[in-house]
This record gives structure tokens, sequence and C-alpha cells, in this order.
């Protein structure tokens, strides 16, 4: 507890305190070790419940004046040493796990804050380079040649000079000062800014960022992406402008935190506080097996119909199990969702769902998205002193939760390419400006599309009209579509259940106006609960691949592969197929909270795939992988080359020409429809393989 008022001990007292408490602690042996061990080892980590426990009033006054306590602190260490030799002036004591009253959002800080030891939550969004920092300067006079020591401000900008020589007494316009650098001291120092976790933002409100200035063995520890808990002194920072009359000071303060110590977030979702109660409420869900459909219906529920997508959605936040194999290779237990739809069938309302109650969710559209703001971006800002530096993107802050895209189809080939690394290797590489880095991006991505011409048409083929790159659409473990076909029974049904949830959501906004409490949702799990039941889930269970659900997937895998045995068949499924098979029968048993995948997940995860593959990846009846992998099917490749062909022969029969007519002549009869071979020259003819040599002939320029 934090006490309002109390006169500080003095600073012997102090040192006293803290020798009790390292001495109930049981810390003397790790200060001695810390001593031989300098300078690869510096820093004592005390837990403040051990202080608190030793000695409460020393743990309150740390609170309140903490940069006084520390360095009482720090003595009382020397005094613990049997020599005090130079290293042990390097010493350094850093307190973790402060209590809840000194926990602090970047937005909650208020002027009372001021010089207190606080704790805060946020994500690393920015790093600048570990730059030595002068600590205490030393001087030469140049008039008496004196040597003088100024200490400097640790927060300040500016280097503090002497106002005149203590030796000689002449004062700064009489004479100058020369600073000695070999003689100075110095300390590693690195600059941060840490922000908002994005999922506690609401309402759309923009993330805020706060400063934090490392020093010594805290710097270099941190890239970008790291969601960590920074324990520190809250100092601030007046405002300068500059103007041709000097330096004008403003009225207005910056903020920046002096770090003492950094506390990494090494498991998932630690920042989501999970009661007893609701703990043994999510237990009593464990190896029910309708909870997975109870969870689907849970999700949008205002959004009526699309029960495949959100089956596959549902498995998404669960997500596999990452594993790295003995010889060092990663594979990522995320799954990846693509969602392809025609206008007006609720794919960004069902997005924008998922992004809120997932525990860790981050939305972009893909109209406002850059390939630097998707991965990271090499920014030059006074913030670096000038210099370059590296500032997370999208893809990097959403690290351990999910990355919702909408209007996928919306961004520039050039920025979706960029996310090629990041949905397979998990990682963003960057080389820019100098600075070479490969940070983190693991996290599964849920990304929604329109068809190519707006509306997917009838006459062509699902594939042929999702306008994104083969190599992007292969990196997706599932892939939808969603058409809006008139169905009379079907659209009354859905005509009748939109408007039944406007009139329920007009009697809940007239309740909440009125100041009453409306009623549930009706689903099954409300947000909250779910978000908890996902974070609880995903933070416990580590599902391992039981024989039987195994051999499920093998014999389904088999069996599909079977039928592109013929010579003459499309290949149906790949090895990429069945490792996402294996994600999604890890999360269906995570979603069970089961420690074991049971032949019941296996089942469910193939029924996912095989909706998708029904969907997607069938050309003339069969299953065709090809389809999304290569963006042309088997049976398109194989009339590719027949045509081209016909092409050739048709060209050293008309003396270097053709005629398109004669080719659509010849073409059919081949077997080959004059709608195919229409759509194969206008192809061939867009990627500048056809030429019109004269008026109504053509010439193939492969010849």
């Amino acid at each position: 507890m934090v006490v309002a008022a109390r006169a500080l001990p003095a600073p012997p007292q102090l040192a006293g305190q803290w020798v009790q408490v390292f001495e109930e602690a049981e810390l003397r042996p790790r200060i001695l070790e810390l001593a031989d061990r300098f300078p690869e080892e510096r820093s004592l980590e005390v837990p403040f419940s051990r202080i608190d426990a030793a000695e409460t009033g020393l743990a309150d006054v740390l609170l309140e004046k903490p940069e006084e306590v520390l360095r009482a602190g720090q003595s009382a260490m020397l005094e613990l040493l049997p020599v005090a030799g130079p290293e042990a002036e390097g010493l350094r004591l850093r307190v973790t796990g402060l209590p809840a009253t000194s926990r602090r959002t970047i937005r909650g800080i208020r002027e009372g804050d001021l010089n207190r030891f606080l704790a805060l939550d946020g994500i690393v969004r920015k790093v600048t380079e570990v730059r030595p920092q002068i600590q205490d300067a030393v001087f030469s006079c140049l008039a008496c040649r004196a040597e003088i020591h100024e200490g400097q401000e640790a927060t300040s900008p500016v280097m503090r000079e002497p106002l005149e020589c203590p030796h000689c007494g002449k004062p700064v316009p009489r004479t100058r000062f020369r600073l000695l650098p070999d003689k100075s001291t110095y300390l590693d120092a690195q600059r941060i800014e840490i922000q908002e976790n994005p999922e506690s933002l609401k309402g759309g409100a923009h993330p805020q960022g706060l400063t934090v200035l490392l020093t010594e063995d805290l710097a270099g520890r941190v890239i970008p992406g790291n969601r960590v808990v920074v324990n520190g002194v809250l100092k601030s920072q007046q405002r300068t402008t500059a103007s041709r009359s000097g330096v004008i000071r403003g009225t207005t303060f910056e903020l920046l935190v002096l770090g003492n110590s950094m506390e990494f977030k090494q498991r998932e979702y630690d920042e989501i506080a999970i009661s007893e109660d609701e703990e043994r409420l999510i237990r009593r869900f464990q190896g029910d097996p309708a909870v997975v459909d109870s969870i689907v219906l849970s999700l949008a529920p205002t959004i009526h119909g699309m029960e495949d997508e959100k089956e596959a959605i549902a498995l998404q936040l669960f997500g596999g199990v990452e594993k790295r194999h003995a010889d060092g290779v990663r594979t990522r237990g995320d799954i990846h969702i693509l969602i392809v739809g025609d206008p007006g069938t609720a794919k960004s309302q069902l997005l924008r769902y998922i992004a809120d109650v997932a525990p860790r969710g981050i939305y972009t559209s893909g109209k406002g998205a850059t390939a630097a703001g998707l991965t990271a971006a090499a920014v030059k800002d006074d913030f670096a002193g000038g210099r370059w530096m590296l500032e997370a993107g999208m893809l990097v802050l959403a690290d351990g939760g999910i990355a919702v895209i909408d209007e996928l189809d919306k961004m520039t080939p050039e920025d979706r390419s960029a996310m090629h690394e990041a949905l397979e290797q998990q990682t963003v590489s960057i080389a820019k400006a100098g600075i070479t880095a490969t940070l983190n991006a693991r996290c599964p991505v849920l990304a929604a599309a329109n068809p190519k011409l707006g509306r997917f048409s009838p006459d062509r083929s699902l594939a042929e009209q999702i306008d994104l790159p083969p190599t992007l659409l292969s990196r997706f473990d599932v892939i939808y579509s969603i058409q809006d076909k008139p169905n009379s029974k079907r659209d009354r049904f859905l005509a009748n259940r939109i408007l039944q949830s406007h009139r329920e959501g007009e009697e809940r906004s007239a309740l909440l106006v009125s100041g009453g409490t409306p009623a549930a949702s009706g689903a099954p799990f409300e947000p909250d609960f779910l978000r908890k039941y996902i974070a609880f889930a995903r933070k416990n269970f580590r599902p391992v691949l039981t024989t039987e659900a195994q051999q499920a997937l093998e014999d389904f895998y088999v069996s599909v592969r079977e039928g592109g045995e013929q010579p003459d068949s499309p290949v149906p499924i790949t090895a990429r197929q069945l490792e996402a098979l294996v994600r999604m029968s890890e999360a269906a048993a995570r979603a069970r909270l089961s420690p074991q995948v049971s032949v019941e997940d296996a089942h469910r995860a193939i029924r996912v795939v095989e909706k998708f593959l029904k969907r997607i990846s069938t050309s003339e009846g069969k299953i065709d992988i090809d389809v999304v992998t290569t963006g042309v099917s088997h049976s398109q490749r194989e009339r590719t080359i027949l045509l081209q062909d016909l092409m050739r022969r048709l060209q050293e029969e008309g003396g270097g020409t053709f005629a398109f007519e004669r080719l659509e002549t010849e073409a059919e009869k081949l077997g080959i429809p004059k709608a195919r071979v229409d759509g194969l020259f206008q192809m061939m003819r867009n990627q500048g393989e056809l030429v019109e040599h004269r008026p109504g002939l053509w010439q193939l320029m492969r010849f």
C-alpha cells in the first residue's frame, strides 16, 4: 500500500533496512556471485513482494521516493561485499513485480505520478540503437587548465556545462571550457517507445505511446513487437522550440520513464486476468464434445448463416501447436484463412467482430495498408536523435495474437508481396538504411477480399475470379468463397432473422438510454467470456495427436491422393494441406480443453478442409490443388499446351501468322470449346505471348 505522507528515513537508516531485506531474502550469496561475475552480470533483481514482506515501511517509501531508496539499496549491496573493489560501483539493484497500486496504463498517467515508481504494460513499437551516453563530463578550463567534473542528467538531451571555474573563478563569458572525452565516463543507453496493447483499446481510440530510457545492461534487450512490463521512475522534460530570438521554453512537459527493470511476457495472454470462479466455469467444459459447436454459435451471432466459415475461424482462434524439431526447423501452429465473397455478404462485419473478440486482435483495411505498415519501417526522426530506427508494423504488433486484414485485394501487388514471409515463416526480415534485423510475426491471418470483377460470375470457375497471386493464395490453409445467389426460401429466412436482430437492437438501445440493463445476447458464450476461454485454452493446453487421430488423417490424405495417380489426373492435395489438417485437429482439441487430439477432432478438421477443396480447388469435377498453388488447373494447363502447339502449326502453314477464326475451328475439332479458346487466347494476349501482326492475323511470339 502506498502511504500518502510520511517522513522519509535518513539514508543510513534506509541502507540498514535494505541490509535487513537482503539478509531475510537470503540474497547475500547472489550479491557475492554478481561481484565475481562482473561485468557479464551486474543486476540484482528483487521482487517487490520480498521487500514488502521484510520491511513494509521501506516498500512503501520505495514507491514514493524510488531514486533515493534505490541509491540506498545499492549502498547496502556494497556493505555486504567483503572487499569493495572498483567493480562494486557497477552493481545495480532492480525491483520487479510492483503491486497493483503502482500499475498504470499509458493513457492513465497523471501529474500525481511524476517521480514515482510505476509499472507500465505495453508493446514495444520503436527501438533506437544502443549508444554511449555521457554520465560524468570532465571539462578543462582554458584559462587555468583545471579539470572540472559535471554530472549529467540522464533525461536531459542537452549537456550541462560549468557556469564558472571553481579554481580561477572566471565565469563563462570571460573564458571557455573544453570537454575531455577521454576522461569522461559513459554508460550504454537506448530509447524505446512502448505503446498501449491493441486489444486494450476501445471505440477506435488511437494507441498512445511513452518513451522509456534504458541504460547499462537493460539496453539492447528488446526488439519491436516485444510485450513487456517496464518498471521505472516517471520523469518530465520541458518542451522547447527554436526561434530567431533563441530557445523558447514552453509550459507543457513531455513524459519519460527511467527504466529500472523489465519483465518480458514469456507466456501468451498473461495480460488477461481470469478469476478463480471464471476458471472453474471454463473447466466445466473440458472434454465436452459440443463445446466447439457452442463456440461457433457464439461468433457474431447477429450474422446469420456462414456456419462453415465460422467453424474454420473458431479453430483459427484456438490454433494448432508450434513445434521445433531436432534439426532446428520450426513448424507454425497458426492457421491462416481467406474469405472471398460477393459484396453485402457481411465479410467486414464478421472480421471486425473477430478482431474484437480475439484476445489479441488487430484490424486493418487493405486500402490503407502498405508494405511498411504491415511489416516494419525504417524511419528517421527526433526520437532517435535523427538516426535511423525500426518501427514495428501491424503483423509485428500482432505477434502472439491475430491479424485481421479486410479488402486484401485492394492492396497493391508490391505491398501484398511483403506478406509472403510473414505468412509462412512468421518472421519479418528488414534490410533498410543499414539496419538488418528479423522480427517475429507469430500470428494467424484472417483476410477477406472481393472477386476480381466485384461479384462472382457463374460461367467461370471460382479460382479464376480470385484476384490474388497464387504465391499468396497457397499460403492460406483455408480459402472460402461466399456467393450471393437468390433463393426464395433462404432469402425469407435471412430477411426474417436480420429484421428481428434490428428490432432487438432498437429495443436494447432504448433500454440503455433509459438506464436499464439489457438482456444477454442469447449466444452460448458472451464475448468477454469467450475471449477468456480462448486465452485460457491457448495458454494451458498443447494437444498431442493420438494414434487413432493420426491414422484418420493419414487415411484421408492417402485416399484423396489416390485420385491423382492416373496419368492425366490432377494432383488433388499436397503435404501442405496435410499440415493444415494437423493444425486444425490440434485446434479442435484445444477448444475442448483436451491434452490429446481425438478421432472426432481429426474428422472435424477433415470436414473443414474438404469443404474448402470442393469450393475452390475443383476443376471439371475433380479436386485439383494446382488451381490454388499455381493459378492454373491441370486441365487448363493441358489445353494451353495443346492450343500453343496448334498455334505453331497454323503459323507455319500461314507463313508466320494465323487467323483467330481458323484457330477456333481447328481447336473445336480437338475438343476444346470456343469459350475456353477465347479465354486462353485473351490470357496469352495479355501476357504478351501473342501480338497482332496485321489486322486479323496473329503471331505467336515464343514460336
